[in-house]
């Protein structure tokens, strides 16, 4: 067995232990994800019975499971899951204005070349006095290029929001230095540079998954409460009402 397959079938069980952890716990070694996900389950408890809303950039549609009390709607620029209820740019969204009573935008804004414009759209289609939940980076590696455009600082946020016409709004940081530090080691961007080194890599991944994915990430979640300022953080989290 050659150390290809061995880290195959670490993966594998690693896997199949993963999937009996509660996910609350799991979502400790992730704490970017742990911060959306808390911020769009929390959102979402917010919304009226019935109320329509819509998932814009939703990808795989994540978050769906906890609208289902609402009348969803999901849309991206492109369908690789067929299950979009349609497709289209998101500054571009097919809708009348003030169609909805709530908009979920997770993770999207940094991928759009001009985010004023996705801002002015989602406005537009809002319902007075509906709300607008959204998150975005302002520390993470550079992903899905080449549109990775921007990443985002509270003062950019309000800037964006006051210029769209918000005047309610609600800016809060994803975690503090602990979690940002616990999501740089967990994705080791040095080790992964030395991919195409097999023999080297796969051995030291081997060793260095379980201290950089588990345990590390597992400590720093918890001592990010020593951060006060948060002025080093993986995003935001935003809540806007028009």
């Amino acid at each position: 067995m050659g150390t290809k397959d061995i880290v195959t079938g670490r993966n594998k069980l690693l896997q199949t232990f993963i999937n009996f952890v509660p996910k609350s716990v799991r979502l400790r070694t992730n704490p970017s994800q742990y911060a959306i996900d808390s911020f769009v389950r929390r959102s979402a408890s917010k919304i009226k019975k019935g109320s329509k809303v819509l998932d814009a950039g939703a990808g795989p549609c994540p978050y769906k499971k906890y609208f289902q009390h609402c009348d969803y709607e999901s849309t991206d620029f492109i369908d690789n899951y067929g299950i979009l209820d349609f497709v289209c740019s998101v500054d571009k969204i097919p809708r009348k204005n003030n169609s909805y009573d709530a908009i979920l935008l997770t993770e999207v804004l940094e991928h759009v070349e001009y985010p004023q414009k996705v801002m002015d759209e989602l406005y537009r289609i809002l319902k007075r006095g509906g709300k607008l939940y959204f998150s975005v980076p302002q520390g993470w590696k550079v992903h899905q290029e080449p549109y990775n455009f921007y990443y985002f600082t509270n003062y950019g946020l309000k800037s964006l929001l006051e210029n769209t016409g918000f005047k309610k709004f609600k800016i809060s940081p994803k975690g503090g230095y602990f979690w940002l530090l616990g999501d740089m080691i967990r994705f080791n961007s040095l080790l992964e540079q030395c991919k195409k080194y097999w023999m080297v890599y796969y051995p030291l991944k081997i060793i260095e998954y379980p201290i950089n994915n588990i345990i590390l990430p597992v400590i720093l979640f918890h001592l990010d409460f020593l951060d006060r300022e948060r002025k080093w953080t993986l995003g935001y989290t935003v809540e806007a009402e028009k």
